[in-house]
């Protein structure tokens, strides 16, 4: 086991990455091990690193796709064998007997951290970063914190690596160094101060900290504040003002700073005023979608991102009238509000109306999940910060993916095609709990609202006898409209045994049907969402020659199959009968 295990992530760092290893290389500690982790570097980083992996039997080397600094450091964490842990940055160097002295004065003390003074290095000057003046033992928390002049950086400090072990950084974000930090502190709860011990903590204009700060940095570093302030609250550890300031928003002439509990206001740099006012985290989110109830639900995995990616966030759902109880009862949706396009925000003067009286004025972003100038225009008049529409770079994708991917401009967390989940409330009552209570049966959908899709007549006939012969199961057809009622008609009078629910249950009640059959036949893509969002053994039924649905179950639901008319009933049934369900 080595003393030291050094982590350091590297992206594109070429410029100063020899500088960096040389450094540890010649550490006048040699019991280490340097975990150098490539952070899918584009420039000529990774090649550097196998040039010094191949002199230095220390050096362990790890490659991944770019996946941001805690994701590197975790990939360390992993594999570390040391006593003690470091963390030193790619762009950075050390002193050369950094890592003997911080060792040294942890053994000598007892004590789980050893921390240096540390400078910041431009590029034609050197200033103090942290300037320790003497050497001294701190056994509390906020002792420690105050001690380090409330700088919660991980590197330039060695950790007793067992107390710690288990403790790993956020992926996905920026500015992650803070909340693990204290965390640490908090664990280790014992720290010694080493003036003589130097991290040199490189100014880097490139590095991706020194870039603008867009939406996605500005919400990671608020994220991370937050859960460093709260934790400290949580925990009784003292925080500097610095520490309580959330973020500042900076403008031509003017800037708000959001500290935790309070607003400073300032005008060409001057304080002008203070509002005790607590930092609202709760972020509102609409999306836009008043389509029919399939596309309603293929808006979900966009729901489950935001809450992902904000977890403190409001997500409200705009949609149509008809399909306010399928887009209320989704996983992560917390209100529905409806657009009643067709009755009272009919025209102008309905759309003014539903402006008015819409509570969630200025919200954070509005996505508009297909294109709708309509939809557009209210997110615009709510003053929506961010107002996001389709966009066409993401045309090849299915539109499951295609909505998931209208946050990726908010956040740097990753964003998942989650399956679509549907709530279905207590107490909805099945309707054929009455009809045939203690029967199993198969729903099966026949129409869809386009013809070319529907399941021809014969075929429904012969799949229906089939099931009711060689299966101990009812078949129970379901549908809405003109067309089901004629279709369900047309069955009956062809002396076809089914129980006929076209046109008799509520979207809900069809809900309760669906959850408690035994599985879904569907050529309808909403039925088949609706299905399979319940957790539905679900079998969709393509008739349509010559069109990719790009949208569809083959990229997005792993357990839903594609047939065409080529395919005699049996086949349909055993594909079926192979099928698993979500739950299972």
């Amino acid at each position: 086991m080595p003393k030291v295990s050094v982590i350091v992530p590297v992206y594109n760092t070429e410029k100063y990455l020899d500088k960096c290893l040389r450094s540890l290389i010649n550490q006048t500690l040699t019991d280490i091990e340097i975990i150098c982790i490539n952070d899918g570097s584009t420039d000529k980083s990774y090649e550097i690193l196998k040039t010094w992996a191949s002199a230095d039997k220390r050096i362990k080397l790890l490659n991944q796709e770019n996946s941001k600094q805690g994701a590197a450091r975790n990939r360390g964490l992993d594999i570390a064998q040391g006593e003690f842990v470091t963390f030193v940055d790619s762009d950075d160097w050390v002193e050369l007997d950094f890592c003997e002295l911080l060792y040294n004065a942890a053994q000598k003390y007892n004590v789980n951290i050893a921390a240096s003074s540390t400078t910041r290095d431009y590029k034609h000057k050197i200033k103090n970063h942290l300037k320790l003046k003497e050497e001294k033992v701190f056994n509390d928390i906020n002792a420690i914190v105050k001690a380090l002049e409330y700088n919660f950086i991980t590197h330039s400090k060695l950790y007793r690596f067992e107390p710690i072990k288990d403790l790993r950084f956020e992926e996905n974000v920026l500015y992650e160094d803070g909340a693990y930090t204290i965390k640490a502190f908090d664990i280790e709860k014992s720290l010694v101060t080493v003036p003589a011990a130097g991290y040199h903590y490189y100014s880097n204009p490139t590095s991706t900290m020194k870039q603008k700060l867009d939406i996605k940095k500005e919400n990671d570093k608020i994220s991370t504040s937050l859960q460093l302030i709260r934790y400290a609250k949580e925990h009784n550890i003292h925080l500097s003002e610095k520490n309580s300031l959330v973020y500042k928003d900076d403008h031509f002439w003017w800037s708000i700073k959001h500290y935790y509990t309070k607003k400073e206001f300032y005008l060409c740099g001057i304080k002008v005023c203070t509002k005790n006012v607590k930092y609202d985290d709760v972020k509102n989110f609409l999306v836009f979608n008043t389509a029919c109830f399939g596309d309603v639900l293929l808006c979900n995995s966009l729901c489950q991102n935001i809450k992902a990616a904000f977890p403190n966030s409001k997500v409200v759902f705009i949609t149509d009238k008809n399909w306010a109880d399928v887009a209320k009862y989704q996983k992560d949706v917390d209100e529905v509000i409806v657009y009643d396009k067709r009755g009272i925000h009919k025209g102008f003067a309905g759309m003014l109306k539903f402006l008015r009286e819409f509570p969630y004025k200025k919200p954070f972003a509005s996505f508009i999940t297909y294109k709708n100038e309509r939809n557009y225009t209210i997110a615009k008049l709510l003053k929506s910060r961010f107002v996001i529409p389709p966009n066409k770079k993401y045309k090849d994708n299915n539109v499951l993916e295609r909505h998931s991917l209208l946050i990726e401009s908010l956040t740097n967390k990753p964003i998942i095609n989650y399956p679509i989940k549907y709530n279905l409330p207590n107490g909805i009552i099945n309707p054929l709990q009455t009809i045939i209570p203690n029967e199993k049966y198969i729903a099966l959908c026949c129409i869809s609202k386009n013809p070319p899709k529907d399941m021809p007549l014969e075929m429904a006939i012969d799949l229906i006898e089939t099931i009711n012969s060689k299966t101990n199961y009812r078949v129970v057809l379901t549908g809405a409209g003109e067309k089901s009622i004629k279709y369900a008609e047309d069955l009956t009078n062809a002396g076809v045994n089914f129980i006929n629910l076209v046109n008799k249950t509520t979207l809900l009640e069809l809900g309760a049907v669906l959850k408690d059959s035994i599985g879904l036949i569907s050529v309808d893509t909403g039925t088949m969402h609706y299905g399979y969002s319940l957790g539905v053994k679900t079998l969709c039924l393509f008739f349509e020659r010559g069109k990719s649905y790009i949208w569809g179950p083959i990229d997005v639901y792993n357990n839903t199959t594609v047939l065409d008319k080529n395919f005699d009933v049996r086949e349909i049934i055993n594909t079926f009968a192979n099928l698993r369900s979500i739950n299972e």
